[in-house]
């Protein structure tokens, strides 16, 4: 069976709100304008309404089938997107995209050059501890799931100075039930204290990490294991969630549009009269309520869904006892069917995509059908947010109140800047490598990387599209993919990367920053790498890239430091496929490899990153040097002494999940054996890797949000689980599940099977 990547495939439910307004582009220069259009439908007797955006270019966003959009010069691929609301909970988005490498438009020169240096700031002290309120369980389709509830107040107390943190004030869950507490002082220990709406006053949360007795890290801290508030003694809680008729959940969280919409839910009496002020469901539809219960108990709860009927639900007397209501179904509405879009120039089609025939091949990544399920794993930022980090870091010079960047910089300002490619001083080379990162994105990449000592590095992959089976590509559609990314067609996005030293800045120190660019050299807050939904810097990088200093977004108010944390990554061979062309052949480009990899080394690299290039090219004494791609950390054990472990680092870590974890803190380094080892505990995870990573990688778990997070890149999700399945593993690529399983499986885990399992 054939599999097509999801680079240019859609993501579902978004919302749109009526605008008159366009979106420029900060940009200077424009190609042509094109007309863009939509088919849509809707069987809830909503009226529909379309909001419009686009990666580049400026679009007219206008409540509309079709509006125009003015492109970049140059070629390229473009993105526009729509989202159609139906006014009674149901959301949809779509995009399509435009390739202009056969239009004819020229790229222009550009305006005159920006200068990127980053401002003057201090840096934040201490770092960002990220939670979620979990407040009651609720049952879906016969599944219980904890329930991650809005308008949690949070604070945390200093155990010793009994210091408040936020000092401002506490902070609030949002709608996906997070919580955020910045600038916590390290090597300390907090208590928790969260007040749920409907609790008269604050209780100790039973925190998952549990600062009360460990300190806080020097590190940004995911508690994944989140705070449950505790009910006073008159206070009993009832839980359950709302679907529309198809079974999405009303509303929408979409950062790319900035639209937040959920459902709310009121407790009512006998009589039909509510009991307390309404409380906001999450973005998956649940809620929570709390009630007296020395009085009365409560009738029914009213659920309503923007400006649908409100939906009056009976509570019986044993959805009273056990806390949970079954599913309710908002009758006759779902959401909106869009069935086509297209893009016209002159009258001419010049693109079109149909999203009901041919129906898409099924694949693993169904099961988790949430838009931000991938690559969001660190956290979800903001338009606002990202241009924050813009300005914190030097490419912009501000940002207006949506969060759109102003004066940014292009480009060839950010070459000039790092002095790459055109730009690079003489006698100091720039190296490339052309190839397909098969594993986690397949793309097309055209890599290159530049130095000029330990404390200014530089480098940038050009992402191209990849083979259209991302699975099994026969070797002609990898030449081809890879002889068009290095003729710059089917450019997507080009993603920068520079470890410099800005005066002022990180005390002086070098740091990484992240940088996202469009095909016309135009600075992006965005990118859509997995086919799903655009997601903003530095979350989208960080996820992978190290991110030390991040968790959850970065801040919107302008607080946030320049350095997140991040991290260069190796350049793994194994995880590659190259083109079989003499020149561009994995075995024409290894010192090329080996040379991109020294740089990495020059770019404060984590030592778990240090450890492994010098491992990838020990006992090679000449100039030439190839990438060992059996090499084995030695802390783990070899394949005559537990013959499981040595499968599992080679068949599974090695190709699903070394790259990003050798450049996350030490707790999350699976490169030393100790980190992983069944039955041993860290103080970033918690739980023993056998009862973990089954929640994260197999799913089924109370905590939906963790089921099935790793891996946390849509293709190698894919690519894990589909080794698993004969008829696709056609390659007699190792079973990635089964040798999982059998690494974990000792005499103290029990027998356990790995299967993607049911999530809702």
């Amino acid at each position: 069976m054939r599999y097509k990547p999801l680079v240019l495939t859609v993501g579902a439910s978004a919302c749109a709100l009526l605008s008159i307004l366009s979106l420029k582009a900060a940009y200077s220069h424009h190609g042509p304008t094109v007309t863009v259009s939509l088919q849509a439908s809707d069987t809830s007797g909503g009226t529909l309404h379309y909001r419009w955006k686009s990666t580049d270019g400026t679009i007219q966003i206008v409540d509309a089938t079709t509006t125009t959009w003015t492109l970049p010069t140059g070629p390229g691929l473009h993105f526009a997107y729509v989202l159609v609301s139906n006014g009674l909970g149901g959301y949809t988005e779509k995009r399509i995209a435009v390739n202009t490498d056969n239009l004819g438009s020229r790229s222009e020169s550009e305006a005159s050059p920006r200068p990127y240096i980053a401002p003057p700031a201090p840096v934040p002290v201490g770092d960002t501890y990220r939670s979620s309120g979990l407040w009651g369980i609720t049952n879906v389709n016969g599944i219980e799931h904890d329930v991650h509830a809005p308008d949690v107040s949070v604070y945390m107390l200093d155990n010793v100075t009994h210091a408040t943190y936020p000092p401002t004030g506490p902070v609030k869950t949002d709608l996906r039930g997070d919580y955020l507490i910045p600038n916590l002082p390290p090597a300390n220990a907090y208590t928790t204290f969260c007040q749920p709406p409907g609790q008269s006053a604050p209780t100790q949360c039973n925190a998952g990490l549990s600062f009360t007795d460990l300190p806080m890290p020097n590190v940004a801290t995911t508690d994944y294991l989140s705070s449950a508030p505790s009910l006073d003694n008159t206070s009993a809680l009832l839980a359950g969630t709302l679907t529309l008729q198809d079974g999405s959940p009303c509303g929408t969280l979409n950062e790319f549009f900035g639209v937040h919409v959920t459902g709310n839910a009121t407790l009512l009496d006998s009589n039909g009269n509510p009991m307390a002020t309404p409380v906001r469901m999450n973005e998956l539809g649940d809620y929570s309520l709390v009630y007296n219960f020395l009085l009365p108990a409560p009738a029914s709860v009213s659920l309503s869904c923007e400006g649908a009927p409100a939906l009056v639900v009976p509570i019986t007397q044993d959805e009273l006892g056990a806390g949970e209501m079954n599913t309710s179904v908002l009758p006759g509405v779902s959401a909106p069917e869009v069935q086509s879009m297209s893009a016209t120039l002159n009258g001419s089609t010049i693109a079109s995509v149909n999203f009901v025939s041919p129906s898409p091949a099924p694949l693993p990544s169904d099961i988790v059908p949430r838009a931000d399920a991938f690559l969001a794993e660190k956290g979800l930022d903001t338009r606002i947010g990202a241009c924050q980090y813009y300005k914190a870091i030097g490419a912009v010079s501000g940002c207006d109140a949506a969060g759109n960047l102003i004066a940014t910089i292009t480009f060839t300002d950010w070459k000039r800047a790092v002095k790459i490619g055109p730009y690079a001083q003489r006698g100091v080379p720039t190296f490339f490598a052309s190839y397909i990162n098969k594993v986690d994105l397949n793309l097309a990449r055209v890599h290159q990387s530049i130095s000029y000592g330990p404390n200014q590095t530089a480098a940038v992959v050009c992402n191209h599209l990849g083979p259209p089976d991302f699975f099994n590509p026969p070797q002609a559609e990898i030449d081809t993919a890879v002889d068009n990314a290095n003729h710059n067609k089917n450019l997507v996005a080009c993603v920068a990367m520079d470890y410099m030293v800005s005066p002022g800045v990180n005390n002086d120190q070098p740091f990484v920053r992240f940088l996202i660019f469009g095909p016309s050299g135009e600075l992006l807050p965005s990118v859509n790498l997995d086919g799903r939904r655009e997601k903003f810097v530095p979350g989208t990088c960080v996820v992978c890239h190290g991110g030390d200093h991040y968790a959850g977004k970065f801040p919107e108010d302008g607080s946030g430091g320049a350095s997140v944390g991040g991290h260069f990554l190796p350049y793994d061979a194994g995880n590659f496929e190259f083109s079989s062309k003499f020149g561009l052949r994995g075995q024409d480009q290894q010192q090329l490899i080996y040379f991109l990899n020294q740089n990495v080394l020059k770019a404060g690299p984590t030592p778990a990153e240090q450890a492994l290039i010098t491992g990838w090219y020990a006992n090679q004494p000449g100039f030439r040097k190839v990438l060992n791609k059996s090499y084995i950390d030695p802390s783990w054990p070899d394949r005559a002494t537990n013959p499981a472990a040595f499968n599992f680092y080679q068949d599974v870590y090695a190709r699903s999940c070394r790259t990003c974890h050798v450049a996350m803190v030490e707790g999350f380094n699976f490169d030393h054996y100790q980190n992983i080892t069944p039955g041993s505990f860290n103080f970033y995870r918690e739980e023993t890797p056998e009862v973990d990573i089954p929640i994260t990688v197999c799913g089924g778990d109370f905590q939906i949000f963790r089921d099935h997070s790793m891996a946390n890149s849509l293709v190698t999700f894919n690519r894990f689980w589909l080794s698993a399945d004969p008829l696709a593993n056609t390659a007699g690529d190792p079973n990635q599940p089964e040798e999982l399983r059998t690494f974990l499986l000792t005499p103290t885990t029990g027998t356990f099977t790995c299967n993607p399992g049911q999530i809702p």
